[in-house]
């Protein structure tokens, strides 16, 4: 059973809650959790440091990819000038879960693993991804669009792939999901729940949705 789990923003405990929550859906239906994290592990919340350390022990089972508030963190690192651009979005509250000064200061085991995330995740049925893609060329890769596209395809567009991705924290604060793709964004970062959408291996459209808390909506 595939899950895949929205904005993070340093929300360690709703994280640790969700991942609780999908491990025991999937024993009950007598299959293996996999995960596919869709980016923006830090900033806005208090455990940025905590989320990062578990990623950087290489759990079993799980793949991430990188958001733009991950790529705004390593601006600030290789651009210092550009750092303020990061602290004013949540980059602040990551250096003090480090007891930081300033971004040369994270581990470096937790630099080189941001570094290495993918920009997508393509499975044959889904593409994974931050933000969004190219809707003037749905196949291209550009990386700035990969993590920080806020346009979207017309719902009556035909895509490659169905769409998963986070990055535009939902109105309703709820999955936003359209017949090509679906926003998880739910606004973790802003005190809303952390959500998972519930996949099988043979239909590309998630079959539920569940949140930190263990609310489940079935589709």
């Amino acid at each position: 059973m595939l899950f895949a789990i929205g904005d993070v923003h340093g929300h360690f405990d709703k994280f640790e809650a969700l991942m609780g929550h999908c491990r025991r859906l999937s024993e009950t239906a007598e299959e293996d959790a996999r995960f596919v994290l869709l980016g923006d592990y830090i900033d806005r919340g208090p455990s940025s440091s905590e989320v990062l350390a578990f990623l950087a022990a290489a759990p079993p089972n799980v793949q991430a990819i990188r958001g733009n508030h991950e790529d705004l963190m390593l601006r600030a690192l290789d651009q210092p000038d550009d750092a303020d651009l990061w602290y004013s979005n949540g980059g602040l509250e990551t250096l003090v879960s480090y007891i930081a000064n300033s971004a040369a200061d994270i581990p470096a085991d937790h630099i080189a693993l941001v570094r290495r995330l993918p920009l997508f995740i393509d499975d044959g049925l889904r593409l994974f991804v931050h933000a969004g893609i190219d809707v003037e060329d749905y196949g291209a890769r550009d990386p700035r669009t990969l993590m920080w596209t806020r346009k979207y395809p017309p719902d009556d567009a035909v895509l490659p792939r169905f769409v998963v991705h986070g990055h535009t924290p939902t109105r309703t604060r709820k999955p936003d999901l359209r017949p090509n793709r679906l926003n998880l964004d739910t606004g973790a970062g802003f005190g809303y729940a952390l959500t998972a959408a519930v996949f099988q291996d043979d239909i590309a459209e998630p079959l539920a949705f569940l949140d930190h808390r263990g609310d489940m909506t079935a589709l």
